[in-house]
């Protein structure tokens, strides 16, 4: 994994570049440092991202010319997220193992954008897919998201956004600071500590609370930084967490949770799904499985992603009684505990 003190330093290096150059065109600015840092840490990665932002601007080209509600306009833009696949399968591709570090939120950025250029009223210019490119490489969101659409980018220049230089801003990159050089490699010595000799992480159920909030320490960390860091050039992503540990049910955590990613499997594969007849909740299931997937294609993962989808499809919509709202609130935090650390950390892994 990438030390997240040299993406910090990533960061310093492009802020100074855009406070010195009159805090001006900060998307460049951060998609450049990003093409950097990928290829000081994760060449490989860089180049296949690169392919896939590729790709996407001749299918868009393409498919522009084609008539507006067709299915192939559509739907023939998810044939970018087989691009995906690579994380898993690159060591039987490349024959060696290596860093993919910011595949999986890269593509699925530039997928997002694609259809929504595809979607556009009026058309678009070709110059307006340095939009996909924008998105592809913005430094404050390679390691761990959040997901947006570099079209949200277009916005926000398009509307002069300036930087946010508060107070507020200083103290939430702070804190996501602490909990990614802090917290989370704190928790993980304890971890270190229970773990059996010779098996790294090889820890029972006893540990799944702590696994799961060093996860959480280093994932909520990563998303502070990036929204925050972001704030400092003038742009703003969508917040990843509101507050998890507030969770009613499982429903509410996952307003909570992740709610950029949340909100791409509903977009883009709960809402065609639904369009097209299936059944909601078995499109509520089907998009949690490719979730599950997209962070992983392992067994664990698989379960992962089928549980959160019939917990959400099948779960009561109110609960009237104090007991079984408590009741409700513990089944909740049992199984996200429960299903991160078989996803994580279990044989199924």
């Amino acid at each position: 994994m990438i030390n997240p003190i040299a993406h910090l330093l990533f960061l310093v290096a492009a802020w100074l570049v855009f406070a010195l150059g009159g805090d001006r065109r900060p998307a460049l600015i951060l998609s450049l440092f990003g093409v950097a840092f990928l290829g000081s840490y994760a060449p490989v990665a860089l180049a296949w991202i690169t392919l896939t932002a590729l790709e996407a601007c001749l299918l868009v080209l393409w498919l522009e010319k084609k008539p507006r509600g067709s299915d192939i306009r559509q739907y023939l833009p998810y044939v970018l997220l087989a691009n995906l696949l690579f994380v898993e399968l690159h060591p039987a591709i490349l024959l060696i193992s290596v860093e993919t570090l910011a595949i999986s939120f890269s593509t699925i950025r530039i997928f997002m954008t694609a259809k929504q250029l595809l979607a556009m009223r009026k058309g678009f210019e070709a110059s307006e897919l340095r939009w996909i490119w924008a998105a592809a490489f913005y430094l404050p969101a390679l390691i761990v998201g959040p997901v947006f659409s570099g079209m949200d980018l277009r916005k926000q220049a398009i509307e002069g956004e300036r930087p946010d230089r508060s107070a507020r801003t200083y103290r939430f990159l702070l804190t996501g600071m602490v909990m990614v050089l802090l917290v989370n490699p704190y928790l993980g010595l304890q971890l270190r500590r229970l773990e059996q000799p010779y098996h790294a992480m090889n820890v029972g159920w006893e540990a799944a609370p702590l696994l799961f909030l060093m996860l959480f320490a280093g994932f909520y960390g990563q998303s502070l930084v990036a929204e925050y860091s972001s704030k400092l050039f003038g742009r703003t992503l969508p917040h990843n967490f509101d507050k998890p540990w507030l969770a009613r049910n499982i429903r509410d955590f996952w307003q909570r949770w992740h709610r950029s990613m949340a909100g791409f499997v509903i977009q883009y594969i709960f809402i065609p799904m639904n369009m097209r007849g299936a059944n909601a909740r078995l499109a509520t299931v089907a998009a949690f499985v490719f979730m599950g997937l997209w962070h992983n294609l392992s067994a664990g993962y698989f379960v992962w992603g089928l549980s959160h989808g019939l917990l959400l499809a099948f779960w009561p919509k109110q609960v009237e009684s104090r007991i079984g709202r408590l009741a409700e609130r513990a089944l909740t935090w049992l199984a996200v505990i429960g299903l991160s650390y078989i996803a994580n950390y279990s044989w199924l892994a």
